[in-house]
């Protein structure tokens, strides 16, 4: 690595673009469906060890389960090696067994899983190939991890099917026991994610605040407290410990997803679209394509830099706003981050 590299802060790998689910808004439909290689796998995580410097290693996919072994021996790899590596999986949680969580907690992988909403809410989002509901699959996973004491994260996928119950997700986190953190992730159009509507902003704006009314509520029945993602993140920029566009790494040049075959791009959303292509895992990532696109990157997301509640947003995410084909800003996740805000502030008062 030379002087002028920036160094990779965030790994993704797709070990598969395989699921065993069909959910009606995947992103990721249209990935790789083989499975990468253990070979490739090494080659990328130590193109993010180079510099020797902390880096988050996320298994994604797809369902990363499917490729368990894989994941299990680079996980092996990683701690052999010493390497400062974050290790996280986001999974759908219906493929865990009493082994596998069991796994996970020694090696101590921070584990997210897919759930957006109560059952029957849930269910007409996340389902299988034949139309049926995931909801007891994904809760019986998420019932051995909570016999394991391990504590897990939820994302919520808002689109205008959920947006209305997003308390109802909230609900089933507390009814869950051992979830500690929730991030809201709106509706993205690429991969299948164009058969649904997206989400209001008005309604988004009201749902996010209904969430975050019920876990007070149940904070002060239960004593326990959940952690909301974009809340966290306005916390930190309040404190200047964020700077600048920081939504997330890519935004910075600082991420890289790598799909099965060892291509690498910006981000799991553009995988697919050339002009994000940052290389692949064998001749590693070419500078002149990561300028090129963090500028991209950042010069359309101009706009976010002139709005008032930059300094306690961070920014747009730009895969989300290149896909919904806006000229401006996303209302939707505006109205998302100006609740986490208004929350915020009030809250300080």
């Amino acid at each position: 690595m030379t002087d002028r590299e920036k160094p990779l802060k965030m790994l993704v790998l797709s070990l598969t673009g395989r699921c065993n689910f069909a959910c009606k808004y995947c992103y990721a439909a249209q990935h790789s469906q083989e499975t990468m290689s253990l070979e490739t796998a090494v080659r990328a995580v130590d193109l993010a060890a180079v510099g020797g410097e902390r880096f988050i290693l996320q298994f994604s996919g797809g369902e990363p389960l499917l490729a368990f072994e894989v994941m299990k021996n680079i996980i092996q790899y990683v701690r052999q090696q010493k390497i400062p590596a974050i290790m996280q999986i986001q999974t759908n949680a219906s493929l865990l067994s009493q082994e596998i969580a069991a796994f996970l907690r020694e090696a101590r992988v921070g584990i997210g899983i897919s759930l957006d909403g109560r059952p029957e809410r849930n269910d007409r989002l996340r389902c299988l190939s034949g139309g049926e509901g995931t909801s007891r699959k994904i809760l019986r996973g998420a019932g051995l991890l909570a016999a394991q004491g391990v504590e897990i994260g939820i994302t919520c996928v808002v689109s205008d099917t959920n947006v209305r119950q997003l308390a109802g997700v909230v609900e089933m986190a507390y009814y869950l026991g051992n979830v500690r953190r929730l991030g809201f992730d709106l509706l993205r159009t690429q991969g299948r994610g164009d058969m649904l509507r997206a989400a209001k902003p008005a309604e988004v704006g009201q749902g996010v605040r209904a969430a975050l009314e019920t876990a007070q509520k149940w904070a002060q029945i239960t004593g326990k407290s959940l952690q909301f993602s974009q809340l966290e993140r306005v916390q930190k920029l309040a404190r200047r410990n964020m700077l600048g566009f920081a939504h997330c790494h890519a935004m910075k040049g600082e991420a890289a997803f790598v799909d099965a075959p060892g291509r690498i791009y910006a981000c799991a959303s553009l995988v697919g679209d050339e002009k994000f292509r940052l290389g692949d895992v064998e001749t590693g990532i070419d500078q002149k394509r990561l300028k090129a696109v963090i500028t991209l990157i950042q010069n359309s997301m101009a706009f976010c830099r002139q709005c008032s509640c930059f300094s306690l947003c961070g920014g747009g995410c730009f895969s989300r706003w290149y896909g919904s084909g806006s000229s401006g800003a996303y209302a939707a996740e505006c109205a998302l981050k100006q609740a986490c805000i208004q929350w915020y502030q009030k809250q300080k008062k």
